[in-house]
């Protein structure tokens, strides 16, 4: 597949449909009954008739799957394990190297990799990739998935297209940060999106842990470009899973005792 028949659309064209939009994470682990490329197309398709202004979706053989029905939709792409390690804290694994990034240039808008500070599988710096992927690809969009305005800070510099709040959390490093400042992991993280808006020129997006209305309405009253929602939209096992906690919740008191 050739990177013409699968984006078909300039960088300010994709960028224009992103601007002030939701964009549905469609994805499935391993194993997941819908971890199929045909089930996770019409689980796209259903979010774009909800209104979704792009989808995010992870492997090359998914998103070929739905570029070919779907050339005209903005696709944000990654690459990441089938399995995720239990040690994921602390690796690198979202889009991790530059032939990641390039097998997902020919079937993709905008390629979002692990933007951290951390150390790459393959030796490469972000900094070597950027700039590779720009010569090979000039017109992609790089999206940087951080977890620190200080990770942000260098992916701008680097020249991401878009920044985001992905990673907020799910790095030793923010996580242990969440848990001294009393955070938790309960939603998404404003502060970072407030920073990153405040101390940057480029396009900030919110993904991560939103799973009401309201707080899509704060993130772009903070200055948001755009948002992401995954499990809340395209994980039924997850959505089924809190109200099951909250029937549990509810029995375990005296008006559910029998």
């Amino acid at each position: 597949m050739t990177l013409n028949s699968t984006r078909v659309l300039g960088r300010q064209a994709v960028l224009n449909k992103l601007r002030g939009g939701v964009v549905v994470s469609v994805q499935a682990a391993h194993g997941e009954p819908l971890d199929k490329p045909e089930y996770l197309r019409v689980l796209a398709e259903s979010a774009l008739n909800g209104g979704a202004c792009a989808v995010r979706m992870a492997q090359v053989v998914n998103i070929q799957y739905f570029k070919q029905a779907h050339p005209d939709v903005v696709v944000m792409g990654i690459t990441k394990p089938e399995i995720i390690p239990e040690n994921a804290l602390e690796l690198v694994y979202i889009t991790p190297t530059l032939a990641d990034v390039q097998a997902l240039a020919e079937c993709c808008d905008v390629v979002a990799l692990d933007a951290t500070l951390r150390h790459r599988p393959g030796g490469q710096s972000l900094a070597e990739i950027v700039t590779l992927a720009r010569q090979s690809h000039p017109g992609l969009l790089l999206m940087a998935d951080v977890a620190t305005l200080a990770e942000g800070l260098n992916a701008a510099n680097l020249g991401f297209d878009l920044l985001s709040t992905t990673l907020s959390g799910y790095t030793l490093e923010s996580r242990e940060a969440h848990a001294h400042n009393g955070k938790g992991l309960d939603g998404p993280d404003f502060d970072l999106l407030a920073a990153l808006v405040r101390d940057t020129q480029v396009p900030v997006i919110l993904e991560g842990r939103v799973w009401e209305p309201a707080e899509v309405t704060r993130a772009f009253e903070l200055g948001a470009f755009a948002v992401v929602i995954g499990s809340a939209v395209t994980r039924p096992h997850e959505i089924t899973r809190r109200f099951v906690r909250a029937a549990a919740t509810a029995g375990s008191g005296p008006a559910g005792e029998a």
